[in-house]
């Protein structure tokens, strides 16, 4: 029995559309971010991209290195940021879409908890 051409290009056309449809439904890979920080000591640490929140949470709390570290999330496909003011121990942190608000609105959570310091961004990133 003979395939006529157009019933092999009608096969061929329904493959790549099939194929196409199973890679472009396929989820984006979620990249997990953290910030820690500890107010008692100042120290901090973060971490960005990670493939699960655990990894994320582990790698800040180890770079910030002390007992009292607290960690915080940063969405997948968010920015986050940390400020520290230069005068107390007053912080602020922001968790937003794009680094630019994160880092923006970390200094004003800080500025709004500080007496008389100035607050500088101490660390932030993106997640992909």
């Amino acid at each position: 029995m003979k395939t006529s051409r157009r019933a092999k290009a009608a096969v061929s056309a329904m493959a790549a559309t099939a194929a196409v449809a199973m890679f472009s439904a396929a989820p984006a890979l979620a990249a997990f971010g953290a910030v820690a920080y500890d107010q008692g000591t100042g120290k901090y640490g973060a971490s960005f991209n990670q493939p699960k929140q655990s990894q994320a949470f582990e790698d800040a709390l180890k770079q910030c290195g002390s007992a009292g570290c607290r960690v915080y999330p940063v969405e997948p496909q968010g920015c986050g940021a940390l400020a520290l003011s230069d005068k107390d121990k007053a912080w602020g942190g922001a968790d937003r879409p794009s680094l630019s608000s994160a880092r923006q609105d970390a200094v004003a959570h800080c500025q709004g908890h500080t007496t008389g310091g100035t607050c500088t961004v101490r660390v932030s990133g993106c997640n992909n």
